[in-house]
């Protein structure tokens, strides 16, 4: 599926959308869709650096691990 070609993408680093949508070959809107409905989800984070907004797999805390069952 889509989704987890967009997880198995920035799972190693940071990436952009469109370096994201070139390694995964998903054009570039439907890659920026797949982005927001995952940073929805909980799944991915996005961050700014150098002027660029890039998405990496989000990094759980031990609060949200704790209370993730309630």
């Amino acid at each position: 599926m889509k989704h987890e070609k967009i997880l198995d993408a920035v799972k190693t680093k940071e990436k952009t959308a469109e370096e994201i949508a070139h390694e995964t070959k998903i054009t570039l809107a439907q890659t920026k869709r797949l982005l927001l409905r995952l940073l929805a989800q909980g799944k991915i984070e996005s961050l700014e650096k150098d002027g660029k907004l890039l998405w990496k797999i989000k990094e759980k805390n031990k609060t949200e691990e704790r209370f993730k069952y309630l």
